[in-house]
């Protein structure tokens, strides 16, 4: 069985794009969400199927999620609203073929066998499609919120990623 990564290396160079595939920035953008009732950075679902199934069947490799758990202003992005896995659930069931990627899940705010157990089912339910890409984070202000009795960052970033790779 060809293992995600292989597939997403085969023949050179590709092109994968991040989801979600339509926010507009634009102040009409800005006013469609407002009057929809959407969070800031909320994206428009109404044809986010139809977009992740058109890059599924134009061939691009993959469509890549990203695992931002806080909003914050001062990274000037909403960056992803929705928890990344169950993102990637949905996804994976409105496409077929375009390997799904964390860009990248930020282990050292995660429970490791939890994280574990969600890429895991990911993986087996995408049908082998997931291609998971791990990080430490730079957003601090998840880490007080999400692990307040853990140890100081730096030594949380090494023990998590060390942890993570045993597994």
């Amino acid at each position: 069985m060809t293992t995600p990564l292989e597939r997403l290396t085969a023949g050179g160079f590709s092109i994968g794009l991040e989801a979600p595939l339509d926010h507009d920035w634009t102040p009409a953008g800005d006013q469609a969400r407002r009057r929809d009732g959407r969070q800031f950075g909320e994206p428009d679902l109404a044809r986010h199927a139809e977009l992740a199934q058109l890059a599924d069947r134009l061939g691009y490799r993959a469509l890549w999620v990203r695992d931002v758990p806080l909003y914050d202003p001062s990274f000037g992005d909403a960056a992803q609203v929705f928890e990344v896995f169950a993102y990637l659930g949905y996804l994976a069931g409105v496409t077929r073929d375009i390997l799904l990627g964390t860009a990248a899940v930020v282990l050292p705010i995660r429970e490791p066998l939890l994280t574990l157990k969600s890429a895991n089912s990911v993986q087996r339910l995408s049908g082998n499609r997931l291609l998971l890409g791990v990080a430490s984070g730079d957003r601090p202000v998840e880490y007080q919120p999400t692990q307040p009795d853990r140890a100081p960052l730096p030594h949380l970033r090494r023990s998590s990623l060390f942890h993570a790779l045993q597994l």
